[in-house]
């Protein structure tokens, strides 16, 4: 072997000596360690500050009486075999819980050289309720950035009875209000407020408005403004009116503070003919179209009487 060829030989071993103890643990008089933070719940839960009920899973090394998943109690505590005392973990990051455990494990001198991971399994303190009209009323997690849209999205969607406001209550009480149109129109992001744990996201039912009497489809329907709810859209929304109906409808409104109902007549016939101005409604209005009975009787005899359909007679008699 020639010079050259010794001298390859030599930086050779050199370099892969290099790589092992690149590869090797500490020396036993090296100082204490403790593995770097890692990402809760392996990759998908965000580095967060632990709180009562959650989840935490430990790995200590050469210890599997502590490797394993560990509830914190409502206390805030990790009740953990061999250590003495409960361990707080209520309020601390991760990192902060495995530098505790380390110290701990050292100081009772059940481990010499404690190394501890600490990742998060499962949070359960960091609850944002959300109620009222969604899909699904459900409890989720405030894990990263929860957003309002993206709360309401685990819970399903809103209902189509949902109210024209979202409500967002904070942990300390502080109400926020956020107007549905606004939120989704997409031209005002600021309203999709961050949603932090202990929040509450309540979604009230829009109010109703009724119609009962002569028309293909009574029932409650809901009232989104008093811009936006008229007699007109009543009637289309009700399936339209049966073709025996009086001139004159009537509108029973409640009364500020009295059990009493206000009774307003309406000109039906005249609002149908584009004659006069279509008629507001508020929140909870009672439209009531009552059956004219004579046009009513006096179709049927007509009817019978030319072989004529009965719509097509009482339209007949509704025109004139």
């Amino acid at each position: 072997m020639n010079k050259v060829t010794a001298a390859l030989v030599v930086i050779t071993n050199l370099l892969s000596i290099a790589a092992m103890a690149q590869r090797l643990p500490n020396t036993p008089n090296g100082p204490a360690t403790s593995a770097a933070p890692v990402a809760i719940g392996g990759a998908n839960l965000p580095f967060q500050v632990i709180g009562a009920s959650d989840l935490v899973h430990l790995t200590v090394s050469d210890v599997p009486e502590l490797t394993q998943s560990f509830r914190v109690d409502q206390s805030g505590y990790l009740r953990l075999p061999l250590l003495r005392e409960p361990v707080r973990a209520q309020g601390l990051m991760p990192d902060a819980l495995r530098d505790e455990l380390v110290r701990q494990l050292r100081e009772q001198h059940l481990v010499l050289r404690p190394v501890v991971d600490v990742s998060v399994v499962e949070y359960r303190s960091r609850d944002v309720t959300i109620a009222g009209a969604v899909k699904t009323p459900i409890t989720v997690q405030d894990v990263g950035n929860l957003r309002l849209l993206g709360a309401l999205s685990q819970a399903g969607g809103l209902l189509p009875e949902a109210g024209p406001e979202i409500i967002v209550e904070s942990a300390n009480g502080a109400a926020q209000r956020v107007s549905v149109r606004d939120l989704f129109d997409g031209r005002h992001p600021d309203l999709n407020v961050r949603v932090e744990a202990g929040s509450q996201i309540r979604v009230p039912e829009c109010d109703r408005v009724y119609v009962v009497g002569n028309v293909k489809r009574p029932g409650a329907f809901p009232f989104v403004s008093i811009e936006d709810t008229t007699v007109l859209q009543l009637v289309a929304l009700s399936g339209g009116l049966d073709s025996f109906s009086q001139k004159s409808a009537y509108i029973y409104r409640e009364q500020p503070g009295s059990n009493q109902k206000t009774e307003i007549q309406v000109p039906l016939r005249q609002i149908m003919d584009r004659k006069a101005q279509d008629v507001k409604l508020a929140a909870n209005d009672i439209l009531y179209i009552p059956i004219n009975g004579k046009l009513k009787n006096s179709a049927n005899v007509l009817a019978h009487m030319t072989g004529i359909g009965n719509t097509a007679v009482s339209a007949a008699i509704w025109a004139h």
